[in-house]
């Protein structure tokens, strides 16, 4: 995948003008938990587009508000300002999972802003329609996000936002379902418009946006919030000793990738090797 200054990825010879359809996708749920949290709101939106040029006439909504098998706390509608008497006589999940496995099954590729966490809580309510969507699928626009800026103060999608005027043509309320899957896409396009990447295919794309991160800091352990630099240099036993269990490349895939970097020395990244 070539980087900047390169050819205008909206130009129609990008992809030979290949059709693809990406599904973007949103939620709203009752908390953060993907273990326990149940979803209040739906959005999905189907985009197509040839090459990376999209046609507004082919979009599909599909946009509802859920009532959950539990009432949503107080703490969540302080988020989506989503109250259990809006939620009163709307369907259940199930009641609409018809409609969404049939856009599910016209999309090519998967995005949402830190998809693991939407994907992981419709896994577990319709693993049905989500139990077997391919790592190739998915589009994680957070990751893009962290890949493209990774020394910005934050990703969030609404930081994203006001950053960048993603919301320039968007009505709607944030935090809202639709109203941030589209948002998604409007960061996706800005990405590919502003030549940030130029992926030679949405397929290249999803393979860049899963590529390692560099992590800078530790997320847990005794050196949680320590940068990741600095704990390489003074305590090697212990990056050694993260680098030999097994349960760090499987949990902490970047994290992983990062320390292998720092343990090849002089600033050089360890380039894994690809299956």
């Amino acid at each position: 995948m070539a980087m900047k200054n390169e050819p205008d990825l909206f130009s129609s010879t990008v992809c030979n003008g290949e059709q693809s359809r990406i599904l973007y996708l949103d939620t709203e749920t009752t908390g953060v938990d993907t273990e326990t949290a149940h979803v209040c709101e739906i959005a999905f939106l189907l985009s197509t587009y040839e090459g990376f040029i999209r046609n507004p006439q082919k979009d599909v909504r599909i946009q509802e508000l859920i009532l959950p098998p539990e009432p949503v706390p107080p703490e969540a509608s302080a988020v989506h300002h989503i109250t259990n008497g809006m939620l009163a006589g709307k369907p259940a999940l199930e009641d609409v999972s018809e409609r969404i496995s049939d856009i599910v099954s016209k999309a090519d590729y998967i995005s949402a802003h830190n998809a693991p966490y939407d994907l992981a809580i419709l896994k577990r309510q319709l693993p049905d329609i989500f139990g077997e969507i391919a790592d190739g699928m998915k589009l994680d626009s957070l990751r893009l996000a962290r890949h493209i800026w990774p020394s910005i103060p934050s990703h969030s999608l609404q930081s994203l936002r006001y950053r960048f005027n993603l919301d320039a043509e968007i009505t709607g309320d944030a935090h809202r379902a639709m109203f941030d899957t589209e948002l998604v896409r409007s960061l996706i396009e800005y990405i590919l418009r502003m030549n940030l990447v130029s992926p030679d295919s949405w397929a290249d794309l999803v393979k860049y946006t899963q590529s390692a991160l560099e992590v800078l800091t530790f997320s847990f352990g005794k050196y949680r919030g320590k940068l990741v630099e600095d704990i390489a240099a003074q305590d090697t036993d212990y990056i050694r000793w993260l680098l030999r269990q097994e349960w760090v490349p499987a949990d902490y895939p970047d994290l992983y990738h990062t320390l292998l970097g720092k343990k090849c020395g002089k600033g050089k990244k360890h380039e894994p090797s690809t299956q």
